[in-house]
């Protein structure tokens, strides 16, 4: 066992550098020897800013000239002083070699996260930049494996895995290039550690049209159109749980005026935050796109529910969409919106279930079965309606459209 002497010895050593405390261990020993400390858990953490500066490691790759010279910006002739980092943990210890380790390095000042390898006496070999963001609102570049994992590591292929990405921001998406995130370059990259503690490129390959996925998306578009315009959603083809609704709803082909359509949503349909596109006819144009919602009475029970769907609808006041472009996106819902009910007495409540739902169930028998009752009654989203106004030879006229919630969710 480590005598305390020797690891405070090390510390000093580590915090005041070799020369002042012994003419025999250098700082690099006194880091290797620490590092074996920090190992055994006799150390919490060990600072790693005495043995000097390591080599900065980048690869030339197509995309990766301007993060490289942004990169460079922060080394002095290639290399990067190890005083920039925070003392290491042993989580920051991911191999322990014959001759080498190899450590993650997280910078003192901001976010950046480097993969680095040092000898087994203490001497720096190389490091790379896993992880760094920056630009501005319209143009940004990310070197991650997603926005919630900055670091990845994938165990089977012993390396780390991420997307070098640039993208831009575009306010008003089009129906053709349905995002506000357009991908200017992605790739998908693995980079090691080889046995000689050098960093090693394993695999780089370009990637899809989707930001930190690697397989490339083809967008459908689904329809509703009235005479004077038609409304599109998008989403991703052969995942039709990304979809709103599936058919189109097409009336202009109808002898009969529609004022309104109602669609009914699968359950959980991604209804909220979604973005929508607008094509006026000739003739129209698109003044003002809002939301609402309606709630209902719901009775929930074990294995049935029973609904009151035209007893004191709630409807909320309507919000604007600020509809930009023919864009829009719909606005979800909080916790206290969902839950919104005009107000009623018990009495009016339980004529209005039997009314709807058959004769309240006795207290007693809920003890084994639970039946839909109104003694258990909550408020439900039944509807999302979107108000979509326009001007055309006629005037101003409104058009709108109904999203039916699957069971009242």
């Amino acid at each position: 066992m480590t005598s305390p002497f020797r690891i405070n010895l090390c510390l000093l050593l580590l915090t005041f550098g070799a020369g002042s405390l012994s003419a025999q261990e250098s700082a690099t020993d006194a880091f290797a020897n620490g590092v074996d400390l920090l190992l055994s858990g006799q150390l919490d953490s060990l600072p790693i800013d005495n043995i000097g500066v390591i080599r900065a490691v980048q690869f030339d790759l197509e995309g990766w000239e301007f993060f490289n010279e942004h990169e460079k910006k922060s080394t002095t002739d290639g290399s990067l002083p190890l005083k920039r980092f925070r003392p290491i943990t042993q989580s920051d210890i991911l191999q322990v070699a014959d001759d080498h380790w190899v450590f993650l390095l997280h910078e003192k000042q901001g976010f950046k996260i480097h993969l680095a390898s040092v000898t087994s006496q203490g001497v720096p070999i190389e490091s790379f930049l896993l992880h760094d963001h920056y630009g501005y609102l319209y143009e940004k570049t990310f070197r991650a494996f997603s926005y919630m994992q900055p670091v990845h590591y994938n165990q089977e292929e012993g390396a780390f895995e991420f997307y070098q990405l640039t993208y831009g921001y575009e306010r008003n998406p089009t129906l053709d290039h349905p995002t506000q995130d357009p991908i200017y370059h992605q790739s998908f990259h693995r980079v090691g550690v080889n046995g000689q503690g050098q960093m090693e490129l394993l695999l780089s390959e370009p990637t899809g049209n989707q930001i930190f996925r690697r397989e490339h998306v083809e967008v459908v578009s689904h329809e509703v159109a009235f005479q004077e315009f038609s409304l599109f959603a998008v989403s991703e083809k052969d995942q039709p749980q990304s979809a709103i609704w599936q058919a189109d709803f097409v009336t202009h082909g109808d002898m009969d005026s529609h004022d309104s359509i109602t669609i009914q949503l699968e359950f959980e349909a991604p209804w909220a935050n979604r973005f929508f596109f607008l094509h006026p006819a000739e003739g129209t144009t698109i003044v003002e796109v809002s939301q609402r919602h309606e709630n209902i009475l719901s009775f929930p029970g074990d294995g049935s529910t029973c609904s009151l769907p035209r007893w004191r609808r709630f409807r909320s006041t309507w919000r604007d969409l600020h509809c930009e472009e023919n864009f829009f996106q719909t606005v979800a819902l909080d916790e206290q919106e969902k839950r919104r009910f005009s107000e009623y007495t018990q009495a009016e409540l339980a004529q209005a279930f039997e009314e709807e739902c058959g004769d309240v169930p006795d207290m007693a028998s809920q003890s084994l079965v639970m039946e839909p009752s109104p003694s258990y009654v909550r408020a439900v989203v039944d509807q999302i309606v979107l108000r979509i106004g326009f001007l055309n030879a006629s005037g101003r006229k409104e058009k709108f459209i109904l999203l039916q919630l699957a069971g009242g969710c």
